[in-house]
């Protein structure tokens, strides 16, 4: 009886552990997190970005901020961007590192993703943004 007890508390505790070890928990919490801060262009003019990929300057392609990167722990994730003035929202994936950004949310684009946005020129919006879920 004493053996059935011990079984069952086993199962219950490690049954437990699985549901907080999930990866599908964390990432469906990282997706909820809305981050805010500004937006601005980069090009990559044909070079690798951070996370080794070779994008053109039109991909929808994003560099996150260093201590966000997070030594590319999040290359190739979509997220979800929305400029605070114009209410436009578009995506774009994570290819790169903004050592240049200035506050954990603030992010910059590609040129083709920041013309979804403003023209060149502008240089600069508020957005708020989040990871896509994985799936």
């Amino acid at each position: 009886m004493l053996a059935q007890l011990y079984t069952m508390i086993f199962v219950a505790l490690t049954a437990g552990c699985a549901v907080l070890a999930s990866p599908v928990a964390s990432q469906a919490l990282s997706a909820r997190v809305t981050h805010t801060g500004t937006a601005t262009r980069y090009l990559q003019r044909g070079n690798a970005g951070s996370c080794g990929q070779v994008h053109s300057d039109q991909d929808h392609i994003v560099a996150l901020q260093t201590s966000t990167y997070a030594n590319g722990i999040h290359c190739g994730r979509s997220l979800t961007i929305t400029d605070t003035k114009t209410g436009k929202t578009s995506s774009g994936v994570v290819a790169d590192v903004c050592p240049g950004c200035v506050g954990s949310g603030s992010i910059d684009l590609s040129e083709g993703l920041f013309e979804v946005f403003a023209p060149a020129a502008a240089g600069v919006f508020p957005v708020t943004w989040n990871f896509n879920s994985k799936i």
